[in-house]
């Protein structure tokens, strides 16, 4: 792993932070974020506060299974949150891939325009968008 690895922390104080909110700690009573978006929308709010935030990097997955609608469901939060930190005078980036296909229930083209609607830079793939997220927080991928 590059630069950036050494400095990812789940939690607490580090230059960046990836947070698997499906990760047990973050499930423990409530629904996978496939299925319920909350602890998401929560996040995505509170850090659009913290001035150090530069990116969001996020992956959506379709399917069986998945929420009937991630990227409307995120949407709402993704604009409110770029507002609040364009009008405290930060660009908030958001970087997203999503896992699916056309065939998907939720429909690839129709999760993707939801997404770009609310100014998310959606790239093809996790490993694409990291990368991207990475430049953005201008560290070394």
């Amino acid at each position: 792993l590059g630069p950036v690895s050494g400095n990812l922390r789940p939690h607490g104080v580090g230059i960046h932070r990836v947070i698997d909110f499906g990760a047990d700690e973050f499930t423990l009573g409530r629904a996978h974020p496939m299925i319920d978006p909350t602890s998401r929308i929560e996040a995505i709010a509170a850090l659009a506060k913290d001035p150090r935030v530069a990116v969001l990097l996020l992956d959506i997955v379709l399917g069986h299974g998945a929420a009937a609608d991630p990227a409307g469901d995120l949407a709402p939060a993704l604009r409110a949150a770029r507002e609040a930190a364009r009008q405290e005078g930060r660009t908030l980036h958001v970087v997203a891939s999503v896992i699916g296909t056309e065939g998907d229930p939720q429909g690839l083209a129709a999760q993707l325009a939801k997404l770009e609607n609310a100014g998310v830079w959606v790239l093809s793939s996790n490993a694409q968008a990291a990368r991207a997220a990475a430049g953005i927080a201008g560290a070394d991928p």
